[in-house]
């Protein structure tokens, strides 16, 4: 029987020792509004494992996705997504990639999180970000539409409390914990007590004790292990490029978030064979 993409993905994220994995930040932003439909479905299309997306709730309990408080940057409209209901938020438009500076207004619409779910259900994974605060109400979204398996959460929060919203589902979902200098101390526990499938890193510089050899090598092999090349300051110096890919993948990490999504892919690729 073949396999489809989502269970070759879902196989692959569940072995650590398997290929890399593609994150694609915020979607394919270089030709669509950034967190939109079309942003995720060109991933989709480009068979990228995983798109990271920025949840928020809306004013009247609503889940939709925006990086921002506020929708200033990304459409034609203004406010706090908080203060705005989800009728309100149907009635704007998405500007291009990052939005305002210039950027072209679309006729693409905000998107609720249902929509999402139901768009890369069977498909690929997706990373679920700024959400940890509505986590019960994302939760009962990938219930609904089926896709618990598909949706990764993330956070840095004290270990028991990550321990007890996990331990409290019949069906546990999948859950990456984020380790950064201020809650380094907490990995020991974050292991033994949540015992997460991946562990996002975060770390300035390469003398950070996030990635020092006592707390990286017993990661290798166990987890999946997950590097923001998006910015400088969160990969140690390195850029979202090749060279930058190649130092990520040789020191252990096995899932790179990037604003290239195809670029990463092919990369990852070329160094199989």
């Amino acid at each position: 029987m073949t396999q489809t993409k989502f269970e070759e993905v879902y196989s692959t994220f569940n072995d650590p020792n398997a290929r890399a994995f593609t994150v694609s930040h915020r979607g394919d932003w270089r030709h669509y509004p950034e967190n939109s439909l079309a942003a995720v479905k060109s991933c989709m299309d480009m068979g990228i494992d995983m798109v990271e997306i920025d949840v928020r709730k809306t004013k009247d309990g609503h889940l939709i996705l925006m990086h921002d408080k506020t929708v200033d940057r990304m459409t034609n409209g203004s406010g706090k997504v908080s203060d705005l209901t989800l009728e309100q938020m149907q009635q704007l438009f998405l500007f291009d990639g990052k939005g305002r500076e210039g950027a072209q207004l679309t006729n693409m619409k905000v998107p609720t999180l249902e929509e999402i779910m139901q768009l890369v259900k069977g498909k690929m994974m997706i990373n679920l970000d700024k959400c940890w605060d509505v986590r019960e109400e994302v939760y009962d979204i990938l219930v609904k539409t089926d896709t618990l398996q598909q949706g990764l959460f993330k956070s840095s929060s004290d270990y028991k409390e990550v321990d007890a919203f996990l331990s409290s589902k019949s069906i546990r979902p999948e859950y990456m914990h984020v380790i950064e200098e201020f809650n380094v101390d907490q990995l020991g526990k974050v292991l033994s007590v949540i015992i997460p499938k991946a562990l996002e890193l975060v770390y300035p510089t390469e003398e950070s004790s996030v990635i020092c050899e006592a707390n990286f090598k017993p990661l290798i092999g166990k987890y999946r292990v997950w590097v923001n090349s998006i910015e400088k300051k969160l990969c140690g110096g390195y850029e979202d490029t090749p060279l930058g890919w190649e130092w990520m993948v040789r020191f252990g990490f096995n899932m790179i978030q990037t604003d290239w999504p195809l670029e990463l892919k092919t990369f990852l690729i070329s160094i199989e064979h």
